[in-house]
């Protein structure tokens, strides 16, 4: 498993989005967990380009729940 991201200092954010896949690819190819994927594809982005708050909403019993999340509390 990686413990880090590799990004062109210079790189605009497509050609960052491009840099990432093949990362986040490798990162999860390995586990079969869903919430420790996440959780780590949100740490990856947050980091990536900085974003205030980077997360995902599952669907559990047709409700919306929050997930793996990376930044301030969430609702």
């Amino acid at each position: 498993m990686a413990e880090s991201i590799t990004l062109s200092p210079t790189a605009n954010k497509a050609t960052r989005y491009q840099e990432l896949i093949p990362q986040i690819r490798a990162l999860i190819s390995d586990e079969s967990d869903l919430v420790a994927n996440l959780a780590n594809i949100a740490a990856v982005l947050k980091e990536a380009f900085g974003f205030f708050w980077v997360g995902f909403f599952l669907m559990k019993n047709e409700e919306l729940v929050l997930g793996p999340f990376q930044g301030p509390l969430a609702c």
